[in-house]
């Protein structure tokens, strides 16, 4: 037996003494000091003792500490590892957070005299719109708060699409279907996807609201909104998903359909509603302002994807936030899949919305 050996065992040693005086002065009484010193005489200890003395030595960064726990007279060994020691930081090596480089602020969104005179405002209101101006206005949204920001709706949820190979569905009634994975639900489904991504929190809310009964939907939304408006009241905008009916003159589904990066997307219209219906509606003018900035900047990405924007006299429930927002994602014509690529785009323009807001 080398020196190096010696010396390791009787280090091991006097250290199972100490253990033993420790935790007599501790208290343990008589019994615990008996067992202790009769576990000393076992083959067991000695075995273990000469294993430790045996085993390479570890660098300094990889110390372990070797607990003895008793348990009924007998002696156990378990490791645990040290835990390692902070390495001091020079002033010349900053930490990983000072390393870090600041992040630009995102520059606030503004629009030319051009995109106002390219979104034709349509629809049954009278009122006169000045898109210029609306385009320029300071938005009302506040997305600071902490919880979700937008929740997305389906007032019409049964509304599907003209079926294709590999999307069929069981139909509730005409282009109508209970199938949340085949109608406009799954639409909301791929922008809440979208937003979330962009880190925009985002609920969508997947209940079958116009069935058995399609009458009364718009009240039953309402209090849905307002459940949720009352749990979560960070969020801002509330957008409700739709597909538009369009027949040719045979009766024939119309599908309105625009090409975007090469792919087939259905075409979106922007619906906003007001107070001339007589319904009090005070947020009429911000909902407008906002839809025009999204369908700017829609313009910016998908020339093309959007119909005029569409006001009308009724109010569809947008009086309950300040970014209330109806969209129409194509027609009856139209197939499932030309609505889903259309809500990708849709959902990246609206990220860039709030973030440009934010």
């Amino acid at each position: 037996m080398n020196q190096r050996k010696v010396h390791r065992f009787c280090m091991l040693l006097l250290s199972f003494a100490v253990c033993v005086r420790v935790l007599c002065a501790a208290g343990v009484g008589a019994r615990a000091e008996q067992a202790l010193r009769a576990s000393g005489r076992t083959p067991g200890l000695l075995s273990w003792l000469l294993q430790r003395m045996d085993e390479p030595e570890q660098p300094d960064d990889a110390q372990k500490v070797w607990v003895v726990q008793l348990a009924g007279g007998d002696t156990q060994q378990t490791e645990q590892a040290a835990a390692p020691q902070p390495q001091p930081i020079s002033p010349e090596e900053p930490t990983q957070q000072q390393a870090i480089e600041p992040q630009p602020d995102r520059p606030a969104l503004t629009f030319s005299d051009e995109e106002a005179a390219a979104i034709t405002v349509a629809g049954a209101c009278s009122y006169a719109v000045d898109e210029r101006a609306l385009l320029q206005r300071q938005s009302q949204l506040d997305f600071s708060q902490d919880g979700p920001k937008v929740l997305i709706v389906h007032t019409h949820s049964s509304e599907a699409y003209t079926p294709e190979d590999g999307w069929e569905y069981t139909p509730s009634d005409t282009l109508r279907t209970e199938d949340a994975s085949r109608s406009v639900i799954r639409v909301g489904d791929e922008i809440a996807a979208v937003l979330n991504e962009r880190g925009i929190e985002t609920l969508h809310d997947t209940a079958l609201n116009d069935y058995p009964s399609y009458s009364g939907a718009y009240a039953r939304m309402q209090a849905t909104i307002e459940r949720y408006l009352a749990e979560f009241p960070s969020i801002q905008m509330v957008i409700d998903v739709h597909r538009d009916a369009a027949i040719d003159e045979t009766g024939a589904p119309v599908a309105l359909a625009k090409t975007v990066n090469g792919e087939r997307c259905a075409q979106l219209m922007l619906v906003v509603g007001t107070d001339e219906g007589g319904l009090e509606h005070p947020n009429w003018q911000e909902n407008l302002a906002n839809a025009l900035k999204l369908q700017a900047l829609l313009n910016r990405t998908a020339p093309g994807l959007c119909r005029d924007l569409d006001l009308r006299t009724e109010r569809f429930n947008q009086n309950l936030t300040p970014g209330s927002l109806l969209c129409e994602f194509g027609s009856t014509g139209n197939t499932l899949l030309e609505a889903i690529r259309s809500a990708r785009v849709f959902g990246a323009a609206l990220a860039d919305l709030i973030e440009g807001i934010a």
